[in-house]
């Protein structure tokens, strides 16, 4: 949901929307619910709602605005279908591959295992649809696109005349990463710091965790790391910037309770050492926390999540010439190791923890030689370099017949239906017997199911939930 305080989806569907009306297009960033805080919208991009998300709701959507091309997250099944047959274009937005995230949230939870199952198989099916009835789409980064590129060849979507006039099938599939601003954070007034004099003392060497706390992510071997290098340099806090997703239908994963148990149990809640903020921040302040920051944290798990990441937290990193110290692994941490804008330690080594985080804290030149770096990398990011790609697809598909585009999909009533049961399967068993009345309604298009109403929790700002159209 677009507002004041914006998840990455948000940010995302914001951004490019403002990119599309800057390249001269005419632009409706749709949502559920008119947002609360319009100063994120950009100038000449228009706002509307669809209330609860179906494919009723989307299609009375585009009848009224009439948009030329279609840019949306992958949706339900039901819901894709429904764009398919409104006859316009439908670029689709992959740069999270949200199946690959669900693993590694379900992977720690305790649940029931047919459930677990069943969510996956539905994410799959939704991403399956996508490749198939998408027009072109989006990914984030190189490694995404070769991901995307084998997905898109099982599904049929390579075929000899593609590949004939667009050898590296860039006008099906572009790579547009995450972006940030192109205007320098805001001058940080001694006052204006939302960290130092508050949360912790003036003189604290602030550590930043910059976004939520998901499954594939470690922040225990962080804590663990900061209590012991606290012994020899007590200035060292950790602040954790939003541990509230901004969605309702949020709920708290195993590694958000796991690091706050763990600093409980070191004693570093009750110190000061950590700091959990519950709010998320509005996007418009976080420059106040950015600012008042020495080093950006973060630790993942080694796993296929991270291999297929962007994580889009890190662009705050640059755009505020933060020294960032990660587990190695991801495309995006892997850029800023090599421009020297980061430090990467090995996966769930305490002891390298402590020794980058003693000497980043010990060598302010070297913080300060990483906040150059960081800046510099950040030029490369701007969402006016980054959207290029989106921009001529959007140009491409406008003047193209659709027939000439691609084949007829292979549409199968079947899937379509098994589908529907597998919503209504899960429905069962995430809300009880009680709720089966909704599930199929809002399976059949009568009336959507809110977002979560189907076991489907919001994950973060690299997992893409809003899932927020943008329509041409």
């Amino acid at each position: 949901q677009v507002g004041a305080r914006m998840a990455g989806p948000a940010i995302r569907a914001t951004a490019l929307a403002g990119e599309l009306a800057a390249a001269g297009a005419i632009v409706t960033l749709a949502m559920p619910a008119l947002p609360d805080d319009t100063a994120n919208v950009p100038a000449g991009v228009t706002v509307a709602a669809f209330g609860v998300p179906s494919a009723r709701s989307l299609a009375d959507l585009v009848r009224t605005h009439a948009p030329a091309v279609i840019v949306t997250q992958p949706q339900r099944v039901d819901i894709a279908w429904g764009l398919r047959h409104m006859g316009r274009p439908v670029v689709y937005d992959l740069y999270v591959p949200s199946f690959v995230e669900r693993i590694a949230q379900l992977a720690t939870e305790p649940g029931d295992e047919q459930l677990k199952r069943r969510l996956l198989d539905r994410d799959r099916r939704e991403y399956a649809a996508a490749l198939e009835l998408g027009d072109a789409f989006l990914c984030a980064t190189e490694r995404q696109k070769d991901h995307w590129l084998g997905a898109l060849g099982q599904a049929g979507r390579l075929d000899l005349e593609l590949l004939a006039r667009d050898g590296r099938a860039d006008a099906l599939l572009g790579v547009v990463p995450f972006g940030l601003s192109g205007e320098p954070m805001p001058a940080l007034a001694q006052s204006e710091g939302a960290i130092r004099g508050t949360l912790v003392p003036k003189d604290a060497i602030v550590l930043i965790w910059t976004g939520g706390i998901w499954n594939w992510f470690d922040p225990v071997t962080i804590v663990e790391a900061l209590a012991r290098a606290r012994a020899s340099e007590p200035r060292l806090h950790l602040v954790v910037m939003g541990m509230h997703h901004p969605e309702s239908a949020w709920e708290e994963q195993d590694a958000s309770r796991l690091l706050r148990e763990r600093a409980e149990a070191l004693g570093l809640l009750a110190d000061g050492g950590v700091v959990l903020t519950d709010a998320w921040v509005p996007f418009a302040e976080r420059h106040r926390w950015l600012g008042d920051a020495d080093v950006a944290v973060c630790a993942h798990h080694d796993s296929l999540e991270t291999r297929l990441s962007f994580r889009t937290r890190f662009l705050d990193h640059l755009w505020a010439g933060l020294p960032t110290v990660s587990t190695a692994g991801g495309d995006l941490t892997d850029r800023m190791a090599d421009a020297g804008a980061a430090l990467v330690v090995p996966e769930l080594d305490v002891e390298a923890w402590e020794a980058t985080l003693l000497e980043l804290a010990a060598d302010a030149p070297q913080r300060a030689r990483m906040s150059v770096a960081a800046r510099q990398l950040g030029t490369e990011f701007h969402w006016s370099a980054v959207a290029a790609p989106l921009v001529r697809i959007v140009a491409e598909l406008q003047g193209t017949e659709r027939h000439e585009r691609r084949p007829k999909a292979r549409g199968r009533i079947w899937d379509l239906v098994t589908y529907i049961v597998l919503l209504v399967r899960v429905r069962i068993q995430a809300k009880g017997f009680g709720s089966l009345r909704e599930a199929a309604q809002g399976a059949l298009g009568k009336r959507g199911a809110e977002q979560g109403d189907s076991g489907k929790a919001t994950t973060s700002s690299e997992a893409g939930s809003d899932r927020t159209p943008v329509a041409r």
